[in-house]
């Protein structure tokens, strides 16, 4: 791949961290000594492999190369935290609400945080208010 171009670059070992179960996967770097590029999502199509999906800024990437591989600390941080955060909350919705609330999916991104669970009707505002307080709590 040159400069300009954008595709996928899959590497024997990988510090990056690919999406899975709602988690966003790790953006950062690759470079070699003449080439640089944006990682600007991180997938595992099947168990084991891991894609990057790059975009070369300046020079060209080439098979069999050694590249430097760094992640976007920052924004796993903040990824992280919303990680944390699904946990913290799936215990505070069963504490307030009861154990036969399950997660049903969610979305865990750097700025981002969606948390679908089951439960059999709306929460009140009381109830919205004592979840907040559990989870902040822990903050």
């Amino acid at each position: 791949m040159n400069a300009g171009e954008e595709g996928e670059v899959v590497l024997d070992r990988t510090p990056f961290y690919a999406e899975s179960g709602g988690q966003v996967g790790d953006t950062g770097t690759l470079a070699t000594g003449n080439a640089h590029a944006i990682v600007s999502d991180t997938q595992s199509p099947v168990s084991g492999l891991i894609v990057h999906r790059v975009k070369v800024e300046q020079g060209s990437l080439r098979v069999g190369e050694v590249v430097v591989a760094q992640v976007d600390a920052e924004r796993r941080d903040a990824t992280r935290r919303n990680h944390t955060a699904t946990h913290l909350l799936h215990a505070a919705l069963r504490e307030v609400l009861g154990g036969h609330v399950k997660q049903a999916g969610s979305i865990v991104a750097p700025n981002y945080l969606r948390f679908d669970f089951t439960h059999y009707q709306a929460l009140t505002a009381e109830e919205i208010a004592e979840i907040e307080r559990l989870v902040n709590a822990q903050c």
